[in-house]
């Protein structure tokens, strides 16, 4: 099968006029909480970000400061300088032409726009930062993996791109496209870059499914879904409980390559995605040493976390969302650690050293869970038969571990839980982590679930959401059988659905055929009583995956 991966913005603009600007400003960058550096000095190198995308105005004003030159190569001698096995790689490479071409192939900038748009975000991030000396701290390394004649945008040589940015020099890589089905050797590329000690960041995808595509749900890369200016899910982007973290994806400013001062509002993952890459190469530019699990760890132990109590996207977007000025000051000093902790957030991990003020984490975020996954890291401790620590759960302990025998992955089923350290005797560079992620409800089934039978003459049927709205993605059904010789009566109390989108379908028989339909109702008008024509009746609900209501309820009784 041919690998499909799919450039995850949704362009939206072309220019810009001032009153847009206006009132969009840079609302993504704002919302990130960019923080001005207050000091410029440092003795790490430059960050690397490596750019796998599709093309490149390398001398757009945004970016063209920022663009990475492979210094052991020497310009245009058709020589192999550095013995990479790429001629002449100066600035990147175009793995799908095999030349050191990545710009945008002459009168196709409309569609070779993405790799420009998202390096720009990549830029601003560090400009927002560091202002002049951004393009000091954070260079962007171009990886062009689409073909000049390429007949659609689908990124076919995506993870040969990855390869050639961890073989020559990235400290991060960004892959803000999505789709596919990687083989063996792709998975491997994967995992041989994370290896290395390369950040890898990608995109959940733009289809509003509850389903991470490749490569972001690869347990190697940081995985980025998508919100709105509300802080809330972006309508496109995809979810689920393996996603990260969240970042902006709606009306995000960006350069286009159409000329080097053309910029673009777009929306979508891939935008999100680079907001993200931006913000980690700045925590990475910070210090020498600071690894990908370092970085990683900041960004989602200080993420702003969700408080939508809905079950329809909680602990499916995410730590939270992304505040480069908290994760800063986390990387700081160990000290600043227990200061970000929040109950709230549905993953992240619990750091407790010698310095923890705490001894209690309580785990509690907005949303249903089935349970919580834990796993502790005991790596960092000298002498774990010294330690132990318990789970709470409803005010009881829940089990007790001793830190020398503690399982490496530990399911609790709570929506909710506490960790207690039982004695906090950790040595000065004792470090004991427990990494967690909840295991959210699936909300499809969350009120009702596939088929039931009911063979009562009179009874009362509902959504069975109560107080609540009733969930996206659903699909419930009802058989309803009496005595044959009987028909049966439908009187409904209440209605409000979605009009014209979510339906109860009200079926003779058992089988959801044309031929059969009796009724079906959608919206907030109490339907007319219906009577059946047979003895028994399907009952089907089904609601899509936008706007929900308060539900529905009907009784019914058996007549002659």
């Amino acid at each position: 099968m041919a690998k499909i991966f799919v450039l995850t913005s949704l362009f939206l603009l072309s220019s810009i006029t001032k009153s847009q600007d206006s009132i969009w400003s840079l609302w993504a960058y704002d919302s990130i909480h960019i923080p001005v550096a207050k000091s410029l000095s440092s003795n790490r190198a430059p960050v690397i970000v490596a750019v796998v995308d599709d093309a490149f105005r390398l001398s757009h004003n945004e970016i063209s400061d920022f663009i990475y030159k492979n210094p052991d190569e020497i310009p245009d001698n058709q020589v192999d300088d550095d013995g990479n096995n790429y001629i002449d790689d100066v600035f990147g490479w175009d793995i799908s032409n095999i030349d050191n071409d990545v710009s945008v192939p002459d009168w196709r900038d409309k569609e070779f726009f993405h790799g420009t748009y998202i390096s720009s975000i990549i830029a601003r991030v560090a400009f927002l930062h560091y202002g002049r000396v951004a393009s000091e701290k954070i260079k962007i390394m171009p990886v062009k993996v689409l073909s000049d004649n390429a007949g659609n945008t689908y990124l076919k040589d995506g993870y040969k791109g990855i390869r050639y940015a961890a073989e020559n020099g990235a400290d991060i890589i960004c892959l803000a496209w999505s789709g596919g089905n990687p083989d063996a050797e792709d998975l491997k590329i994967i995992q041989e870059t994370h290896q290395k000690g390369i950040l890898i960041i990608g995109s959940v995808g733009n289809f509003n499914d509850e389903n991470i595509l490749f490569p972001a749900i690869a347990p190697e890369v940081l995985a980025i879904t998508g919100i709105n200016m509300n802080l809330q899910k972006e309508e496109n982007s995809n979810f689920g409980m393996d996603a990260d973290i969240a970042a902006p994806a709606e009306f995000v400013f960006g350069a286009h390559p159409e000329k080097d001062n053309a910029y673009i509002y777009d929306k979508g993952t891939s935008a999100a995605t680079a907001l993200v890459a931006g913000c980690a190469a700045v925590i990475m530019s910070k210090r020498e040493g600071l690894l990908n699990s370092d970085v990683k760890e900041a960004l989602l132990n200080t993420s702003t976390p969700f408080t939508e109590k809905s079950t329809t996207y909680g602990g499916k977007l995410g730590a939270g969302i992304v505040n480069l000025e908290n994760a800063l000051d986390y990387i700081s000093n160990s000290s600043n650690r227990s200061r970000y902790y929040s109950s709230l957030r549905s993953k992240g991990s619990i750091v407790i050293d010698k310095e923890s003020p705490s001894q209690i984490w309580e785990i509690n975020p907005a949303g249903g869970f089935y349970g919580f996954y834990l796993e502790p890291d005991i790596s960092v401790i000298k002498k774990p038969a010294k330690h132990s620590f318990s789970i709470v759960v409803n005010d009881t302990v829940w089990n007790e571990y001793n830190l020398s025998k503690t399982p490496h992955q530990i399911f609790v089923p709570s929506s909710s839980l506490t960790v207690q350290m039982r004695n906090n005797s950790l040595k000065k560079k004792d470090i004991f982590t427990i990494y967690y992620h909840g295991k959210p409800v699936d909300s499809t089934k969350l009120y009702c679930d596939d088929l039931r039978y009911l063979s009562q003459e009179t009874g009362i049927i509902d959504d069975g959401s109560g107080e609540n709205n009733y969930a996206n993605y659903c699909s419930c059904k009802w058989i309803i059988t009496v005595p044959v010789g009987k028909r049966i009566k439908f009187t409904f109390d209440q209605i409000d659905t979605q009009p014209n989108v979510d339906f109860i379908y009200l079926v003779d028989g058992q089988t959801a055929i044309p031929e059969n339909f009796i009724a079906k109702f959608s919206g907030q008008n109490i339907p007319p009583v219906v009577f059946s024509r047979t003895n028994t009746v399907l009952v089907w609900f089904v609601t899509d995956n936008f706007s929900t209501g308060q539900g529905w309820q009907f009784h019914y009784e058996t007549i002659e």
